[in-house]
């Protein structure tokens, strides 16, 4: 048996990030592990900068995050201004205003990917040399230190987490059963009903009796959060089996 942090995410607009080329701002269709590690580390207090806090943290948690509703997707046009990085660097401006004053800035032009209304269910699990507890990050989850964001800073969340922790003998069985929405959140709920198809990490311990999936990359690996440095990881792809409880 083994024990599991499991939250449910909703946001109105959410962004969980792909690989950026030039203009282009994707989002994937559900939460990145480091989207969720980030979520955490706010919860925490663990402050950007703080590389080491950061290792530890993703050192600790095993993740998988269950894709109940994948909403729709929405293109945000953006444009943004900012001085030249070489200014910024060398001047360090203490706010916003004084860079803008340094010197003719550059307009940036993006398209930037968003999801509406789309759903999670998100389990944690600690590794063998983990530095926090489940009970210190469900405290955390439901006291943060700093404001939790689905992705950016202008994607509130939508519901609280209500994060709580049980026991399964598989990551199939953790992540069983329907979310319990408000009545007017009902129609977030697919047609064909909720998604049953799990992305997760290596199960280390027990076993995720989920049906026969994939394998993929993904660049979504934190070693150093404070440059914004990802690397390649492996993911895994199953779908929780029909009937009862495995």
């Amino acid at each position: 048996m083994t024990h599991f942090l499991r939250f449910t995410v909703f946001a109105p607009l959410a962004s969980w990030g792909e690989p950026a080329v030039g203009e282009i701002r994707g989002s994937w269709d559900r939460p990145s592990r480091s989207a969720i590690l980030g979520l955490l580390a706010a919860a925490l207090g663990i402050v950007r900068e703080d590389d080491s806090g950061h290792a530890r943290l993703d050192s600790s948690l095993g993740f998988a995050v269950r894709l109940l509703a994948p909403g729709e997707p929405l293109i945000d046009y953006h444009t943004s201004q900012n001085p030249k990085a070489g200014l910024v660097k060398k001047r360090k401006p203490a706010t916003r205003r004084i860079a803008l004053s340094l010197g003719e800035p550059e307009t940036t032009l993006s398209r930037r990917w968003l999801r509406q209304d789309a759903l999670y269910l998100v389990a944690l699990w600690l590794r063998s040399d983990a530095s926090s507890t489940l009970d210190e990050i469900m405290t955390a989850l439901r006291s943060p230190v700093f404001t939790l964001y689905a992705g950016r800073k202008a994607n509130a969340l939508g519901l609280p987490l209500a994060p709580s922790i049980i026991i399964a003998e598989s990551l199939a069985e953790a992540l069983r059963g329907n979310p319990v929405l408000p009545d007017e959140l009902a129609v977030l709920c697919p047609r064909e009903g909720w998604g049953v198809e799990v992305a997760h990490d290596s199960c280390d311990g027990f076993e995720a009796r989920l049906t026969a999936g994939r394998s993929v990359t993904r660049r979504d690996a934190t070693p150093v959060r404070s440059r914004w440095q990802f690397s390649d990881r492996t993911m895994y792809l199953g779908r929780i089996p029909s009937g009862p409880a495995a």
